[in-house]
């Protein structure tokens, strides 16, 4: 049998998709345990992993090369990348694995031009609705069926021989991390003997980001209710979570941004209830079986919904319209994320902390 000896796994997605795709690469790290394995990935989604366990290096690419985002020209796509493509071509791989889906034809040119250039002597990936036909293996994908994003990923992992059994997820938090946020939960006067509430405002997809007001809403029932602590989590530039916080100055709520996220890992850790957008950190959540409550609007809950933490979980959708669901970046009139109402969340949070409470989790 042909030995790989050196392989490329691309995934280029947000820190949602890569913390999905921790098992595939754990299932391709053991199937190809003598290869050298090099992954390709962005800044901003490496972090949320531990590089080591899946793989012997690490590449960077921009942000816009093919991870979800703002359009761009095919032309400044892949010129931008250029010499990370010409260094990929001296690297001489054997084979190139793509995880992500190809979710437009625009998104397949961008692909084909790259695997190209790149010069890889096979190239292995997802046949999303026929857009993969350039592929040496193909693995088919329907983009809004009903099949999870994990069992997506894994689909290409068995197609190479891969063990696929094992399905959970990983995020790795340190003992570090979790010595950072007990001292800064403690410095922020975070009592444990009361329910942890936090709470996930903004979304690196806008499209996906329900009404600030809602979260507020949502925060001061808490407060009033259960006596609960609330926390506000998103990155340096998620200008919502700063409003939100302010708005709730009157239930005293404390403000975690810009964590990296190994820490935001160990944060959410500590919290009973993380009720959040269809976005990256609740992904971790799920990895790290966090009980969340999530919002989808125009994306596929079936394809990206809960995988681990499916009996502590609650998913609140918004009204079928015709165009969902749907892949856009931003939408004009959010019709999908306007429709879910502050009651239909606060059911799903309210049965989930009584279940909770019931198991004795609170």
């Amino acid at each position: 049998m042909y030995k790989h000896k050196k392989i490329l796994i691309m995934e280029a997605g947000g820190i949602g998709d890569i913390v999905m795709s921790t098992p595939a690469l754990r299932a391709l790290r053991e199937r190809f345990s003598d290869s050298e394995i090099v992954l390709l990935t962005v800044p901003r989604t490496a972090q949320a992993i531990n590089i080591k366990q899946y793989a012997d290096r690490i590449l960077y690419f921009k942000q816009e090369a093919f991870s979800k985002g703002p359009s761009k020209s095919i032309y400044k796509q892949i010129s931008s990348n250029l010499k990370l493509l010409l260094a990929l071509r001296r690297e001489k791989f054997d084979m190139m694995i793509d995880l992500q889906a190809i979710e437009t034809w625009k998104a397949s040119l961008r692909r084909y031009i790259f695997y190209k250039s790149v010069w890889a002597k096979s190239s292995v990936g997802r046949n999303s609705d026929g857009k993969g036909f350039f592929l040496d293996v193909k693995v088919d994908d329907d983009l809004f069926g009903k099949v999870h994003e994990v069992d997506r990923k894994l689909l290409i992992a068995g197609a190479l021989g891969a063990e696929t059994k094992n399905r959970k997820q990983e995020f790795y938090v340190s003992r570090e991390d979790r010595e950072f946020i007990n001292n800064w939960m403690v410095d922020f006067g975070i009592d444990n003997s009361r329910t942890i509430i936090a709470l996930q405002p903004g979304a690196f997809v806008p499209s996906r980001q329900w009404k600030g007001e809602g979260f507020v809403e949502i925060g001061r029932r808490l407060c009033r209710k259960y006596k609960a602590q609330i926390i506000i989590t998103g990155g340096n530039n998620d200008n919502i979570a700063y409003k939100i916080n302010n708005d709730l100055k009157d239930v005293q709520s404390v403000l975690a941004v810009g964590l990296p996220l190994s820490r935001l890992g160990a944060l959410l850790e500590r919290v009973h209830l993380f009720v959040s957008n269809d976005t990256g950190p609740f992904h971790i959540a799920d990895a790290i079986n966090t009980p969340y409550v999530v919002l989808f609007g125009p994306e596929n809950p079936y394809r990206y919904g809960p995988y681990d933490t499916k009996s502590n979980s609650r998913i609140v959708t918004g009204m079928k319209v015709t165009c969902s669901p749907c892949l856009k970046y931003t939408c004009r009139t959010h019709e999908c994320m306007e429709s879910i109402t502050t009651d239909m969340v606060w059911d799903g949070v309210e049965s989930l902390l009584k279940e909770l409470k019931k198991e004795k989790q609170l």
